[in-house]
């Protein structure tokens, strides 16, 4: 059985313009715009994708984010996290998911250990970063069980620091991956290394992507899977900052 599975940090999910030099500077979006979400469904369903997990999707529930592409797609069985207040769209909260054409059985959630670090910026605002962590997801694919892990790591860079300088993000993540032993590890890494930063990934697991995935030229997003199975990868550039990424494994 062929499986395609997607990988998407659609950065809130409503398009507010171009990038801004100053990412925490950036405008936050006063009205919803709903073209990144069409986007988002009609290439669900073109691309006939069986499990999506996403990082900064919207999490609110008056705005109904993930219940809409459920509503639009094939994808009616999800299940999320919410981490963290949304810093791009107003008076919202955000995190990650998984959604599926199949049925989650259950989910284990939890956060990554916060090194709190700050940053003011030049209009004299201090931020710190926010919660980050993931979900796993048990999912019944026809009678095959398929344990899906997605994440949204730090953005060291936006604080001035390292992920070499937060390893114990990185031992964390480690214990957890091993604890939970999934088929497959998605997310947004936010560090091109993270296969030297956490040990068990290559010895466990293979990357599927390894290429760009963002507009300014960083490989952070990815879809790793058991060593040994056989995989075809592709990219998609939506109105996001990440492209979404896709893996058809079997299983």
């Amino acid at each position: 059985m062929k499986l395609k599975i997607a990988s998407f940090n659609i950065s809130g999910g409503f398009y507010i313009g171009n990038e801004d030099t100053e990412y925490l500077d950036r405008q936050a979006a006063k009205t919803f715009d709903n073209r990144m979400l069409n986007q988002i469904i009609d290439t669900i369903n073109s691309e006939n994708i069986d499990v999506i997990c996403f990082q900064e999707i919207i999490t609110t529930e008056s705005v109904e984010y993930i219940q809409k592409i459920a509503d639009n797609t094939e994808l009616r069985y999800f299940d999320f996290f919410e981490l963290s207040p949304c810093n791009l769209v107003e008076n919202t909260d955000c995190g990650v998911a998984i959604m599926s054409k199949f049925p989650i059985k259950n989910s284990v959630k939890g956060l990554f250990p916060n090194p709190r670090i700050a940053k003011t910026t030049s209009s004299g605002k201090t931020y710190y970063t926010f919660d980050k962590g993931y979900i796993c997801s048990n999912i019944d694919a026809n009678g095959t069980e398929l344990k899906v892990f997605t994440h949204h790591g730090f953005p060291f860079r936006r604080f001035n620091s390292t992920p070499e300088a937060n390893l114990p993000v990185f031992e964390y993540f480690n214990e957890v991956l091993i604890a939970e032993n999934p088929d497959v590890v998605t997310g947004d890494f936010n560090a091109e290394n993270f296969m030297e930063l956490i040990d068990i990934l290559p010895k466990a697991y293979q990357r599927t992507i390894n290429t760009i995935t963002t507009v300014d030229g960083k490989s952070f997003d990815d879809i790793l899977i058991r060593d040994g199975r056989t995989f075809s990868s592709n990219l998609i550039k939506l109105l996001s900052d990440h492209f979404i990424v896709m893996t058809e494994l079997e299983i």
